[in-house]
């Protein structure tokens, strides 16, 4: 049986963070083709220790950005990331690389992702940064985010539809 490694929660919201308002230099933008958001988020996972995933029979069972020609739809376009890191690992069946799940609003955590959906589709993704209590009671989650970037935005502010996923780590070799 797998051991189901750490996922580096903090390094992904300090990641996060720093270029929240700027771009890393190592990675395409993708601003002008579509928007950012999920280029940046794949980054902060990345950040946070989850590998690249070759494993998967195609692209989209597959998560990596070598450049723009050698990379997946997975890390770059909203929807597509999502199937792909609630899909790769269902029912612990302990594939290669991340392992995450649909989440309620209260379970987010530092590095849990928050999409904006339309009819069931993901159109954007953010990154939790910060989370907001008063004692024990949540009170709101600070997001980050590249197209239209923000930096420790509250998410009561975002509009629209969410959904949010819980990332737990990852399985290697």
């Amino acid at each position: 049986m797998k051991e189901l490694k750490p996922y580096d929660r903090e390094a992904a919201a300090a990641y996060a963070k720093k270029w929240a308002l700027g771009r890393n230099k190592e990675y395409k933008d993708y601003e002008d083709w579509g928007g950012d958001c999920t280029n940046f988020i794949s980054q902060c996972i990345k950040a946070g220790n989850i590998p690249f995933d070759h494993s998967g029979s195609h692209v989209l069972e597959q998560w990596y950005w070598y450049s723009d020609k050698e990379r997946t739809p997975t890390w770059t376009a909203a929807d597509p990331f999502y199937k792909y890191i609630v899909g790769n690992n269902k029912n612990n069946s302990q594939n290669y690389g991340i392992v995450a799940r649909d989440a309620d609003y209260n379970e987010l955590e530092l590095g849990d992702i928050v999409q904006l959906v339309y009819e069931g589709k993901a159109y954007h993704n953010m990154i939790v940064t910060e989370v907001i209590l008063e004692g024990e009671y949540l009170i709101d989650y600070l997001i980050c985010q590249h197209t239209s970037d923000l930096l420790n935005y509250p998410l009561s502010l975002k509009e629209g539809e969410r959904r949010y996923v819980k990332i737990l780590g990852y399985y290697g070799w």
